[in-house]
């Protein structure tokens, strides 16, 4: 049994460093990361698109060929192109669209305090301020499309590295107490 548990913990810890330095290079590196997933997308479409071509033309009768097929293998084949081509563009298109969602939910969460007003509380104040605050984010990311995919990357990188480094505290912390409970039981 004791086995393991050293195989668990020598696993834990190699998560740990490994989540600690995944954070780092996504902190160092928001924008590589930002293109290298919009590339992967693209890899992605094009392998979809390659797939496609080669199934409608493998059809060997021109009868039973699927327009369909062909149409959507054109498209995921230029989606791949403009993802290859501008990658910049593409994350700027999901950063506007996450915007835009946020904005939509500010203006949802506003109407909803003022219908909380109308019970007495005074949980509608906490409620609007909250949305004004996801309202600002929204306008900020319509506004600045890519340097909020950098942010959202930035704080992805610091959280992969703060949950390593709660790992590692919690793996020192337990072998510490585990010495001092086995140092206590000898005596």
């Amino acid at each position: 049994m004791e086995k393991f548990l050293n195989l668990v913990r020598s696993n834990n810890m190699v998560q740990a460093v490994l989540c600690i330095a995944f954070g780092l290079f996504l902190m160092i590196y928001p924008s590589i990361t930002v293109q290298g997933i919009i590339l992967l997308f693209g890899v992605a479409l094009a392998v979809m698109g390659a797939a496609g071509l080669m199934s409608y033309f493998r059809q060997r009768s021109v009868r039973y060929r699927d327009s369909g097929t062909l149409m959507a293998a054109v498209f995921y084949i230029i989606i791949a192109l403009i993802a290859f081509i501008f990658p910049k563009v593409i994350a700027g298109f999901f950063s506007v669209a996450l915007g835009v969602v946020l904005i939509l939910l500010a203006i949802v969460n506003v109407v909803r305090a003022f219908s909380l007003r109308s019970f007495g509380s005074s949980i509608w104040i906490a409620v609007l301020a909250a949305a004004v605050l996801v309202g600002i984010g929204g306008v900020l990311i319509v506004v600045n499309p890519w340097g909020a995919s950098m942010t959202f990357v930035l704080v992805l990188g610091a959280t992969f590295v703060i949950n390593g480094a709660v790992d590692l505290f919690i793996e020192w912390y337990t072998r510490d107490s585990e010495k001092k409970a086995a140092g206590v039981s000898r005596r």
